[in-house]
């Protein structure tokens, strides 16, 4: 499946992107389908209270690691002898979920702890078990697959959903290090109402198997995006697929959407000009709508692009397709 609805599958992730080197530059995304929560047990496990580091980092200098985003801001305590790299949505580096941070032990080589929010979280696999605890003042469940000394994901509830955290190659360091890995995430904070930019949002209507394509959006700002192409099947179409610069803009009100007035007096045109869509890495195009509705405010949008799966002259299909997004 092609949704961008983040759902890890960590027996996957693990196999396929825990076991590399933490070169920044050696990352990839992870997209996998939706699937059912496993069944947590009822009691939670007392951990260290949330939001205070053990004494043996309290005596060293701290320092607060923030990532803003658009469901909010992340943010935890760092103490000495640790590294951290910031993710921003749409980063190249992120392995899973839409922002966050990434912090190791500044001694280490390989491996390092992911948090980052994920607008959908579920996890599978044989050989999973799974823990209640209190984390940081929010109840969170930890997963660990195959008896292993290290945790493989802790997602955090309540006020915290969305928040999740990973573990990557640090089966090298973790008996050394791991307690204070859990002495840093005691103090997450996870504030949803500081946001910051916009985020593609995967719709049914980003995708159309009777032609093979999906449709999405990145670097989101107030006055544009880049909108991508991916032909994902390309046995689907029956002919050749391009698209034009015009599209259709709407906002989403009281549940109805609602095309978007333009700021434009007397009339406007969009290019008359043919872009084709290939089969390979995808089609990457920036979008700047300033002009035609100046700077957009926080809210849920989507953008119409109709794509023509062209056979030959007078023989073509068109189809609708929407990228939805939020902006904040």
């Amino acid at each position: 499946m092609r949704k961008f609805t983040i759902i890890l599958m960590l027996s996957m992730v693990i196999s396929l992107c825990g076991c590399g080197s933490t070169d920044e530059s050696e990352t990839s995304q992870i997209q996998n389908e939706s699937i059912a929560e496993p069944e947590m047990s009822e009691k939670p496990q007392e951990t260290q209270a949330g939001n205070e580091l053990s004494q043996m980092q309290t005596d060293n200098a701290v320092s607060d690691v923030v990532q803003g985003g658009p469901y909010g801001e992340i943010s935890f305590s760092l103490p000495d002898g640790w590294s951290y790299e910031l993710c921003p949505i749409d980063s190249d580096s992120i392995m899973c979920g839409m922002y966050g941070i990434h912090f190791y032990p500044e001694s280490v080589t390989e491996g390092y702890i992911e948090l980052v929010y994920m607008d959908s979280f579920g996890v599978c696999g044989t050989g999973l078990e799974t823990e209640n605890a209190m984390i940081a003042g929010n109840t969170a469940d930890i997963g660990t697959y195959d008896g292993h000394t290290y945790w493989d994901f802790i997602s955090f509830r309540d006020e915290y959903e969305g928040i999740v955290a990973l573990t990557y190659s640090v089966d090298t360091w973790w008996s050394e290090y791991g307690d204070q890995v859990m002495d840093i995430l005691n103090t997450v904070s996870f504030n949803p109402n500081v946001k910051a930019g916009g985020a593609y949002i995967y719709h049914e209507e980003s995708e159309n198997d009777e032609i093979g394509l999906y449709f999405s959006l990145k670097n989101i700002s107030s006055t544009g995006a880049t909108i991508c192409f991916r032909l994902y099947d390309p046995d689907a179409p029956t002919g050749e697929l391009y698209y034009g610069d015009d599209f259709v803009f709407e906002v989403q009100k009281n549940g109805r959407w609602e095309e978007i007035p333009v700021i434009v007096e007397g009339d406007y045109a969009f290019h008359d000009i043919a872009y084709t869509i290939t089969a390979g890495d995808g089609i990457e195009q920036e979008m700047d709508w300033k002009w035609l509705y100046g700077e957009l405010a926080p809210g849920e949008y989507r953008i119409g692009k109709c794509v023509n799966d062209f056979r030959k002259t007078g023989d073509f299909d068109s189809y609708m397709m929407y990228a939805h997004f939020i902006l904040n």
